[in-house]
């Protein structure tokens, strides 16, 4: 059960806040999660969005490749909010299977696809040093250039802190077939 009472209706804001309701309501078709907590702030919803735009819209970063990046920091987190979100978005963006089953165990990636591999040790590396191996680093500048490393590098720190949003809250796990592993 969330910690905290999350904003579930638009009459729990003030009317000179209301506007962040509809804004989040209108880019992502519902208000939950860790929305529901950041309302109890002024601003913060907002701000949030737009780094959601800019790590998603028009994105050079491949939808599959970026619900895995998404995948691999829940797993790392230990993020089952996360996790319940996006799996199935990750699948309907053409994730397969072995690359959810690595991301969900923290199991070897060697036997996936190069990109695949390569993002899911991205995530692993940020996640449990803060660091990226020179070679890893060089490998997907070469292949995917400044801009997509960018890019998958704010996904990363991104869902972090959704990551720490959801599991500080205690935000409810979305019911599904598809949850990843108690780790605690």
């Amino acid at each position: 059960m969330t910690r905290i009472t999350p904003i579930t209706d638009k009459a729990q804001l003030p009317p000179e806040r209301q506007h962040e309701w509809d804004a989040v309501l209108a880019e992502r078709g519902r208000v939950r999660g860790p929305f529901a907590v950041m309302l109890q702030s002024p601003g913060l919803a907002l701000g949030f969005l737009s780094t959601l735009r800019n790590t998603h819209d028009d994105s050079v970063v491949s939808p599959a490749l970026h619900e895995l990046a998404i995948l691999a920091v829940a797993y790392e987190d230990d993020a089952p909010y996360q996790w319940s979100v996006h799996v199935s978005t990750a699948r309907a963006a053409g994730l397969g299977d072995a690359a959810i089953d690595a991301a969900r165990t923290g199991a070897d990636a060697s036997h996936l696809d190069d990109d695949e591999r390569d993002v899911i040790e991205l995530s692993r590396q940020l996640c449990r040093t803060n660091r990226v191996e020179q070679s890893l680093f060089d490998s997907l500048m070469a292949r995917h250039g400044q801009h997509w490393l960018i890019l998958i590098v704010g996904t990363i720190g991104l869902y972090r802190y959704v990551a720490a949003f959801n599991n500080a809250f205690d935000i409810d796990v979305i019911a599904g077939d598809d949850q990843l592993p108690p780790r605690r």
